[in-house]
C-alpha cells in the first residue's frame, strides 16, 4: 500500500509459478513455430542416410526401421504442409495469447490457452493418423506428456485467475 496515498489499490503481483508457466510456454510457442521448416533438414539428412549403403550397414535393423517409418511421417507431413502450418501457427498464437491474458490474471487466458495446447494435438493426429503421430515412446511423451504437465500446472494457478 502507498504510503502518501492509502487508497490507491495495490496492484496484484504475478505469482512466481505462473511466471515461469508464461515464460515457458512463450520459448515453447516459438520452438513450435520453428519446429517444422527445421523438420525439413531433417528429412533431406534421414533420406541421405538412407541413400548411402555404409551408414545402412553399419545401422541395425531396428534403427533402419525406425528410420524407414520416420521418413515416411516426414513425407506425410511435407503433403499435408499447409493444413499442418495452420494448426501450428493457431496453436502457438493461441498459447501465446492464452498467456498474455494469464499474466494480467485473467482466467479466460486458461481457456485459449487451453484449447491452444489441445488444438494441435488433435489436428495432427486427424492430418496425419494417429499411429503416423505417436510412433514412439518419446513422441507420446513430447507430443502429449508435456502438453498434459502444462496443462495440470496451469490448472494449479487457476487460484491465482479472475
Amino acid at each position: 500500500m502507498n504510503v502518501l496515498n492509502p487508497f490507491e489499490e495495490e496492484k496484484k503481483k504475478l505469482p512466481t509459478m505462473l511466471n515461469v508457466l508464461t515464460i515457458l510456454t512463450f520459448i515453447g510457442s516459438a520452438i513450435m513455430l520453428i519446429s517444422i521448416p527445421i523438420s525439413k533438414f531433417f528429412i533431406g539428412f534421414a533420406k541421405k542416410a538412407m541413400e548411402d549403403p555404409a551408414t545402412m550397414e553399419r545401422m541395425s535393423d531396428k534403427e533402419i526401421a525406425e528410420m524407414e517409418k520416420g521418413v515416411r511421417v516426414f513425407d506425410l507431413m511435407e503433403a499435408n504442409a499447409t493444413p499442418i502450418w495452420i494448426v501450428t501457427i493457431l496453436g502457438a498464437a493461441l498459447c501465446v495469447y492464452g498467456a498474455i491474458q494469464m499474466r494480467k490474471l485473467k482466467k479466460d487466458g486458461y481457456f485459449i490457452y487451453l484449447v491452444g495446447e489441445i488444438l494441435p494435438i488433435i489436428g495432427f493426429a486427424i492430418i496425419l493418423g494417429f499411429s503416423n503421430y505417436f510412433t514412439t515412446t518419446s513422441s507420446y511423451f513430447s507430443n502429449l506428456g508435456i502438453p498434459l504437465l502444462f496443462i495440470i500446472l496451469y490448472t494449479t494457478q487457476l487460484k491465482h485467475l479472475k
